[in-house]
């Protein structure tokens, strides 16, 4: 079982992501914005995250590049979960460290499976290579 870092400010997609993720055996902690997440980050022994970018206090950008500068796990599987879905904003969410970018809507299932993948690669982040 791992544990799942949520944030994301609407109620009903932290709702249905933690009834799915744990319904595939994770432990989820939801937050609804970015200094939360990161309160929870430092907190909990989180396993991966999973962003949304457009949240009010910090964005999952801001969220990622702290993760990403700091000595506790800055190798943290993450993925970005937006409704930003033009290719600048893709190429954005990657070179801050993202994993992974997925746009809204999105499959349920599918975001389950790619939390899972993740998490059995152990993957670093990806560097976004022009």
């Amino acid at each position: 079982m791992a544990t799942v870092l949520i944030a994301d400010d609407d109620p009903d997609i932290c709702y249905l992501l933690e009834l799915h993720l744990g319904r595939a055996g994770h432990e989820v902690i939801s937050t609804s914005d970015g200094a939360q997440a990161l309160e929870a980050y430092a907190a909990h022994d989180i396993d991966i995250a999973v962003l949304d970018v457009s949240m009010p206090d910090k964005s999952g950008l801001d969220v990622i590049r702290s993760i990403r500068a700091g000595d506790r796990r800055p190798e943290l599987p993450i993925v970005l979960l937006t409704a930003l879905a033009h290719p600048d904003d893709r190429e954005r969410g990657l070179q801050a460290g993202a994993n992974d970018y997925v746009t809204k809507p999105f499959s349920l299932r599918g975001l389950v499976t790619l939390v899972d993948r993740l998490l059995a690669e152990g993957r670093s982040p990806r560097r976004w290579i022009d």
